[in-house]
């Protein structure tokens, strides 16, 4: 019996997040009105759930000339760990 042993050690790989690290998605919703927008973000906090929003331009087939802005949102199970370095 032998064993080949590679000939140089792979480089030292971070561990992977654990899993459950991050906030669990409960739902996400899309919003063309900011008063609906603003409904869910004031129910989660009121709840204590964490949220993310994120904004986008989408064109109406009906009027390809213009855009419009979009929101998704994304209900957490818990609040998100705030990363102080990217503020």
């Amino acid at each position: 019996m032998s064993i080949d042993y590679a000939a140089e050690t792979p480089e030292t790989v971070e561990p992977a997040e654990e899993p459950g690290a991050a906030p669990s998605i409960i739902y996400t919703a899309y919003f063309s009105a900011v008063d609906e927008l603003v409904e869910h973000v004031r129910a989660a906090e009121t709840l204590n759930l964490g949220f993310r929003v994120e904004s986008y331009l989408v064109t109406p087939e009906d009027a390809p000339d213009t855009n419009q802005v979009e929101f998704e949102f994304t209900l957490l199970s818990e609040q998100p760990v705030r990363d102080e370095e990217r503020d």
